[in-house]
């Protein structure tokens, strides 16, 4: 079990064990965790469908940025402690609450939802109102 999965567990938060498969077509929306990295505040981490894409734009006002991108992945490991590709947004809460962290509005349309679990093709599947009830993310439109 990675530390997510323990963590959540510990909760008691209702989840199941996901591993990614390359041909496989996912029961449940997959949803990506990016770290981005504001001029004014720093880290801020956002969750989007996997096949999203980000507005830069509405993600800097919604995070109170002027400029806001993708940083180099050396920071993103240095920043959250996960390599590209494993980032999750329960496990970066655990280790910095501090960061902002904001999930697409469309996730609300969703019973449930995978995340990543921490791990290199590992996730979890989780309800929405779960995750939000956890982290207590900023829920709004950050899509183009």
């Amino acid at each position: 079990m990675t530390d997510v999965e323990l963590y959540l567990q510990e909760k008691n938060i209702a989840f199941q064990s996901h591993y990614f498969s390359a041909n496989e077509r996912a029961q449940y929306p997959i949803f990506k965790t990016l770290v981005l990295k504001g001029d004014k505040t720093g880290t801020v981490i956002a969750l989007i469908p996997l096949e999203a894409r980000l507005d830069y734009k509405k993600m800097a006002k919604a995070s109170n940025n002027r400029k806001i991108g993708l940083p180099p992945m050396d920071y993103v490991l240095q920043a959250t402690g996960y390599p590209h590709g494993a980032n999750t947004p329960i496990g970066i809460f655990m280790t910095h609450p501090e960061y902002s962290i904001f999930f697409d509005e469309t996730v609300n349309q969703h019973k449930q939802i995978i995340v990543s679990a921490g791990e290199l093709e590992k996730g979890i599947v989780i309800s929405p109102a779960a995750l939000q009830t956890l982290i207590h993310p900023v829920v709004t439109d950050i899509l183009q």
